[in-house]
């Protein structure tokens, strides 16, 4: 598990070993990150932006985003071991002042949070998750 682009590239990730949470894949992070950079569909800067990531878990994904130049993420993730894994992580690479972290249900977060306002919403539900659709 590592950051795959940016400033921090190359750098390993603490990781949670547990059913509960999966890390994002390396493949799959570089085949999200590629489409956002070079889609003619899309018209999203990663750059400047502000970032929520909803589950968040070890928070590879909101940390690729610091390491291309997002101005600050919100990770939320109920998972109490995965947030301090995701702790850990941006003390590791520095950012943890660009960031926010919420252990809660993603749905109290999105009830207490309706004007608040994101460039980039990224859900990555675990597969055991059935309450992301409502």
């Amino acid at each position: 598990m590592r950051i795959i682009g940016g400033k921090h590239k190359g750098k390993k990730l603490f990781f949670l070993k547990s059913s509960a949470t999966r890390p994002l894949k390396d493949s799959v992070k570089e085949s999200i990150f590629n489409i956002l950079a070079h889609s003619n569909l899309l018209n999203i800067k990663i750059t400047n932006s502000n970032v929520l990531d909803l589950y968040s878990g070890i928070g590879s994904f909101g940390l690729e985003c610091f390491s291309r130049g997002a101005k600050k993420i919100v990770f939320v993730e109920k998972d109490k071991d995965a947030t301090e894994i995701l702790s850990k992580n941006l003390l590791h690479l520095s950012t943890q002042n660009q960031a926010k972290i919420i252990n809660d249900q993603i749905e109290n977060f999105l009830i207490q949070n309706t004007s608040k306002k994101f460039d980039i919403i990224f859900l990555d539900p675990p597969f055991a998750e059935k309450n992301y659709l409502k």
